[in-house]
């Protein structure tokens, strides 16, 4: 369960907010689908590695905990997809 909340839910909600952003900018003439696209392609993947090594080394702490650092981290690619809507 660590696996599954820890590593796939935060690359789901990643993808979908990728999604959002690149189609919430497609036909305006604006860059920013572009870069959230590009961005996306290469945080998600690394995200998600980044999550599953921090599960692997982390067996002795609590579930609650490591889920939520996880999800933690998963929030970087959503804030930078958030500063780029704001600049573009």
């Amino acid at each position: 369960m660590r696996y599954i909340f820890g590593v796939l839910v935060p690359l789901l909600l990643q993808c979908l907010l990728v999604f959002i952003a690149i189609e919430a900018n497609t036909g305006n003439g604006s860059w920013v689908g572009l870069g959230a696209f590009l961005l996306g392609m290469f945080a998600i993947p690394a995200t998600a590695i980044i999550n599953l090594l921090y599960i692997k080394s982390n067996k002795e702490r609590g579930s609650l905990t490591v889920i939520g650092r996880c999800l933690l981290i998963a929030a970087i690619t959503p804030f930078f997809i958030l500063i780029l809507l704001m600049v573009g």
